[in-house]
């Protein structure tokens, strides 16, 4: 609704949330701060002409890290757990696009937010006029959902002429990425009127690159060989992390450092994951990417990088049908993110052993096998006997408490709402004497029609914060298999392994590095000086100090 008087809304600057966002529509010419300044002056002149004065600081949310979706944009999501708040009466931004350009599902969670809240939303115009949403009205709600509508289509759209601007510009050799390779900086180029984005050579990196296929062509080095020897060297990558395998892996395939630049190397993809849609980027295949000659200055020939391609295909090694014989493979993980390995040794009967793929960096002691089964059967142990109880004691779960109090909220409303009947059942007595007086009356039913408002957001918080019912019959039932499968010989590592992972989701392992400890050994008699002494051997023992074992457990509760 177009609103000419906005002071019949009853709104101060301290009701007032301001949302400043960039678009893609904006000029793409300025910067973030200088579209929000721009918006920031339409909407803080259309309070001082209304209300006299800007809003307070604290309400002004400018989102600096821009998104497509509400889950994407810090300040958005700020902005919506303050407008809970009854002291909350309107949102204001420069036009409807700003509040989302998401999908329909976003576009609907938004639109609910603000109905059940009761949140104006305030678009003034240049001039210092105001189109004003109240999503309570149907006629509004329908124009707001439109809006929102169009400007998902609108980005839709966008995206798409981007994606072909994105494509023509690499067919044309330029280099489109947000960070250059390793062994080159990005740079900008005139060519006639255009500007053009592309590479070059930092020749210290452009060395490292050259060594990194000489080791693994010419001197039949694998990955992590190569990634001890430019550890040891001192060999620093961009970052200033440790080489690893895999980062070594991603500039073996670089096609860039053969004057390459291609489209569709890492495409979005979007899949659908136990319930949820993710967007993902895989590498694609060969033959789903495109290359085009780049700009830029090859590092290496085309020689050395086809066979580095070839000898990654002679040594592959993944085998499908690889027997699982770690029943925490995928599970148990180091503080430092790599995964912990199992290790057998054939030598004076040792134990096998957890140990991490990155222990000679990052320094983490080992456990034997058995002792980490010992904390797992513990873990699930525990985790049984808690179902057990809460099974017994269901009436304390959270999902009944949570339902015994929208229940009382449910109730609290039916009774405000036929206390009001009743005051205007009163009140419309054709006995003007049976009455109350007007005052008193509307006294009455401003504090009723306050507590009813009161009621209505708790339930509102309680509708959307309700959990989902816990089955912990069917929990007990999956942990306890998993500890039988752990306590049974027979039952194979790959069983252990899939029953584990509908129990935990990941281990986390810490353990401090372990000190050799000394002991003292026999005393023997030696001759010094032409007489006799009694002295102890000492000698370094093979007992090490016994450091503890921290994990961190995720489980699939």
């Amino acid at each position: 609704m177009y609103v000419h008087n906005i002071a019949e809304l009853g709104l101060t600057p301290e009701s007032i949330l301001d949302y400043l966002r960039k678009s893609r529509t904006d000029d793409p010419a300025l910067s973030i701060a200088e579209v929000l300044a721009k918006h920031e002056e339409l909407l803080d002149g259309w309070n001082v002409k209304h209300l006299g004065r800007p809003v307070p600081e604290e309400n002004k949310y400018r989102e600096v890290v821009s998104g497509e979706t509400i889950a994407d944009r810090p300040q958005i999501r700020e902005l919506l757990l303050r407008i809970e708040s009854p002291s909350i009466k309107a949102i204001k931004i420069a036009d409807e696009a700003r509040l989302s350009r998401g999908d329909l599902e976003d576009a609907g969670r938004l639109i609910k937010l603000l109905r059940h809240t009761n949140t104006l939303v305030i678009i003034p115009d240049s001039w210092g006029g105001q189109f004003v949403y109240n999503l309570r009205d149907e006629d509004d709600r329908d124009k707001l959902e439109r809006k929102l509508k169009e400007g998902n289509q609108a980005l839709e759209y966008q995206k798409k002429i981007m994606r072909r601007g994105r494509e023509l510009s690499v067919q044309r050799g330029n280099f489109i990425g947000w960070r250059a390779p390793y062994g080159y900086k990005k740079i900008s180029i005139k060519q006639g009127k255009d500007k053009c984005e592309t590479l070059e050579i930092i020749p210290a990196e452009a060395d490292v690159v050259r060594m990194i296929f000489d080791m693994y062509v010419n001197q039949d080095m694998g990955r992590v060989n190569i990634a001890h020897r430019l550890n040891e060297l001192g060999v620093p990558t961009r970052t200033g992390a440790l080489w690893a395998q895999d980062t070594l892996k991603t500039v073996l395939e670089n096609h860039h450092y053969i004057g390459k630049v291609r489209w569709n190397w890492r495409k979005t993809v979007t899949i659908v994951e136990e319930g949820e849609i993710k967007e993902v980027r895989p590498v694609s295949k060969v033959g789903e990417y495109l290359l085009y000659d780049g700009k830029h200055e090859a590092i290496i020939s085309d020689e050395l990088f086809q066979a580095a391609q070839e000898k990654k295909g002679r040594n592959y090694r993944a085998k499908p049908n690889t027997k699982i014989r770690n029943p925490l493979a995928g599970l148990l993980f180091c503080k430092c993110g790599r995964a912990m390995s199992l290790r057998t040794y054939k030598y004076h009967n040792a134990e096998p052993r957890l140990l991490c793929d990155n222990q000679k960096y990052c320094g983490t002691t080992s456990c034997t096998y058995a002792d980490m089964l010992d904390r797992v059967r513990d873990i699930l142990k525990q985790c049984i006997a808690d179902f057990e109880v809460r099974i017994k004691d269901d009436n304390k779960d959270a999902a009944s408490l949570h339902a015994n109090l929208i229940k009382r909220l449910e109730a609290k409303r039916a009774e405000l709402d036929a206390k009001e009947l009743a005051q205007w059942e009163a009140q419309a007595d054709p006995d003007p004497s049976k009455r109350m007086p007007a005052h008193i009356f509307q006294a009455l039913n401003e504090k009723l029609l306050k507590e009813k408002d009161e009621v209505r957001q708790a339930l509102c918080k309680a509708y959307e914060s309700m959990p989902e019912p816990v089955n912990y019959e069917d929990k007990l039932v999956r942990f306890q298999a998993a500890l039988e499968a752990l306590d049974d010989p027979e039952a194979s590592p790959a069983k252990k392994n899939k029953l584990l992972k509908e129990c935990i989701d990941r281990i986390d392992y810490h353990r401090e590095k372990a000190v050799r400890k000394r002991r003292e050994g026999k005393k023997k008699r030696i001759t010094v000086n032409g007489k006799r002494k009694v002295v102890s051997d000492l000698r370094t023992g093979a007992n090490w100090t016994e450091t503890p074992i921290e994990l961190d457990v995720k489980l699939r509760l």
